[in-house]
């Protein structure tokens, strides 16, 4: 079920020299958030039964639920999805995205993870996204820029690319806005297992009596995500398109998504 989560988003140019007066501005609503991938209520159970179910009552969490699961197979991965429509005579190439999500935004701690992709050219083989100290900046107060998250967790929050076609693998090569029209630009992210699973330990402990009981357990997990994306837009110069702050759930399980194998 994709989240409701809508909004449009205003546009701020960081101009490079003169601009053609025939050149218009692209626009951009930011969609949503869904969940693409989660563990599933069995190996929430049998992973952190026995961490936070304490004396004789956790000898039973692996009987009940299993032997805990790696903590690589307990992967949280999400989509976000964009809107962009380009109304110029020429396309326009995405050339890098700053995310940034807040779990347990209204919360003591948060958890917060940052996310810089630069995007290649098709001529760049095996390109990662892999930013520079450059990337992910704007000179403008009213743009979200890498060095506003200087408090973020390391590798909380993981790249693994974007695509213009639902159920396209996600890449790291530019994805071009065609001209004169409008695509879908989704961008799957995914947090990193040991900062995210010590997150979610706190819905465990929220959970104990469930766990104690030998029930499964259902976490939701309240976010906030923000964070700016820029064009190569020809002689409109270097575009840097901010969006949010918007906030959501997630529920895990999510019974629509394919958990991986325990």
């Amino acid at each position: 079920m994709r989240a409701a989560l809508t909004g449009s988003i205003a546009i701020t140019l960081a101009l490079a020299g003169c601009v053609d007066p025939k050149a218009q501005l692209p626009t951009v609503t930011y969609q949503g958030a869904t969940l693409a991938q989660a563990p599933s209520q069995a190996m929430m159970a049998a992973y952190y039964c026995p961490q936070v179910v304490s004396g004789f009552l956790s000898l039973g969490c692996t009987p009940a639920f299993g032997a805990p699961p790696d903590a690589s197979s307990m992967t949280v991965a999400f989509d976000l999805l964009f809107k962009v429509h380009n109304p110029n005579h020429f396309p326009i190439p995405v050339a890098e995205m700053l995310t940034a999500v807040t779990v347990f935004p209204d919360q003591t701690p948060q958890a917060l993870g940052t996310s810089c992709i630069v995007f290649c050219s098709p001529d760049q083989p095996g390109c990662t996204g892999q930013s520079a100290p450059s990337s992910c900046t704007s000179s403008s107060e009213d743009i979200r820029s890498i060095s506003d998250f200087g408090n973020a967790t390391a590798n909380l929050l993981l790249a693994s690319g974007a695509s213009l076609a639902a159920g396209e693998a996600p890449s790291f090569t530019l994805p071009a806005v065609v001209q004169d029209g409008e695509v879908n630009i989704e961008a799957r992210f995914a947090f990193g297992a040991d900062p995210m699973l010590a997150t979610l330990q706190q819905l465990a402990l929220q959970s104990v009596d469930q766990l104690s009981n030998f029930d499964y357990p259902t976490f939701t997990i309240p976010y906030r995500i923000e964070g700016t994306i820029w064009f190569d837009a020809g002689s409109l110069g270097r575009v840097a398109v901010g969006f949010g702050p918007t906030e959501g759930t997630w529920t895990l399980p999510t019974s629509m998504l394919a958990a991986p194998t325990p």
